[in-house]
């Protein structure tokens, strides 16, 4: 009999059995251990799995763990659920001579994480600049599966594990994409990947600069200041701390460079410098009193005077 299992593990959980052409297919609602053993029993790839190491995986170690009763009784409770009519009893799962438990081998297993790793393995292996075309779709069509966090309602160390690797992955797939992006001037796209890094971990500071740089490289300088605004929020909110020289001096460039003269106005005079620095005193920014060049150098002056207004804060704070 042709039997397909299903398991969808980004995000919210799902199990779906189809046994046949002419049976439909069932959802099953399995969660806590149950789903657990599932997931791990799929995850082993059809090799057997010791029914010790098992117990320590899904009990964490505790006193349960030394029962074979305890486990016996998942397993039997995991078979009822899969192995329904017109399956027999050992149809899904299967014991060894040595206690070892999986999934039977003609039972054809599919994952959204099986092929999540299919796709980003090799590309992960590679230095962007030796990337190929198949490997850019194939980082693409991953990302894409990421629909949430690994087994996202578990917070068994396994599943923590396991959940932690394809973070760090989705991220390098990220930042591989972002950094493919700005070597094409795709800023756009650059942007996008950067923004779905973040959503994911939003102290990660070095991806607010990158985001900084491509805001400034596809004109839209307002942009990159208001980054710098969201990452100062970010960290301190998060872990009362201002951000790194290395940010603080990227943005204080991009907003020297904003409010720097480039054109003559029409009478063919020069439009004054602004003041690099404004009093302490000035805690807040009248913008009706700045010459209305336009849009992008008024906010540019202005973040960079409520960011001079902060630092000259901390700094009458300090003494």
């Amino acid at each position: 009999m042709d039997v397909q299992l299903r398991l969808e593990l980004f995000g919210a959980y799902s199990v779906s059995l189809h046994t046949g052409h002419w049976a439909p297919q069932r959802s099953l609602a399995l969660s806590g251990r149950l789903g657990g053993l599932l997931a791990l029993l799929a995850l082993g790839r059809g090799q057997a799995l010791n029914r010790g190491e098992l117990c320590r995986e899904l009990w964490g170690g505790g006193p349960e763990s030394a029962s074979a009763a305890c486990f016996n009784t998942l397993l039997w409770r995991l078979r009822r659920a899969l192995e329904q009519p017109p399956l027999a009893s050992g149809a899904i799962i299967e014991t060894d001579r040595q206690g070892g438990v999986r999934i039977a081998r003609h039972v054809q297993v599919q994952s959204d994480l099986e092929r999540y790793l299919t796709l980003v393995e090799k590309p992960l292996a590679r230095p962007v600049e030796q990337l190929e075309a198949s490997d850019v779709r194939a980082l693409r069509e991953a990302i894409q599966l990421y629909r949430g966090d690994v087994l996202a309602g578990y917070q068994d160390d396994w599943a923590l594990r396991l959940r932690e690797r394809h973070r760090r992955m989705q991220l390098g797939a990220l930042a591989r994409l972002m950094h493919l992006s700005s070597l094409q001037g795709q800023w756009q796209d650059a942007i996008q990947h950067g923004e779905a890094m973040l959503d994911m971990d939003a102290l990660r500071e070095d991806v607010h600069r990158e985001l900084m740089r491509c805001h400034l490289a596809a004109g839209q300088r307002a942009l990159a200041l208001t980054q710098f605004e969201r990452c100062r929020a970010a960290l301190k909110r998060e872990l009362a701390i201002a951000p790194m020289a290395e940010t603080l001096a990227l943005y204080q460039e991009i907003a020297r460079e904003a409010t720097r003269p480039s054109a003559p106005t029409p009478d063919n005079t020069s439009l004054p410098a602004p003041a690099a620095v404004f009093p302490p005193a000035e805690r807040a920014v009248n913008l009706q009193a700045l010459l209305p060049w336009n849009e992008a150098l008024l906010q540019a002056r202005w973040h960079l005077a409520q960011a001079d207004a902060h630092l000259q804060t901390q700094l009458d704070f300090g003494h």
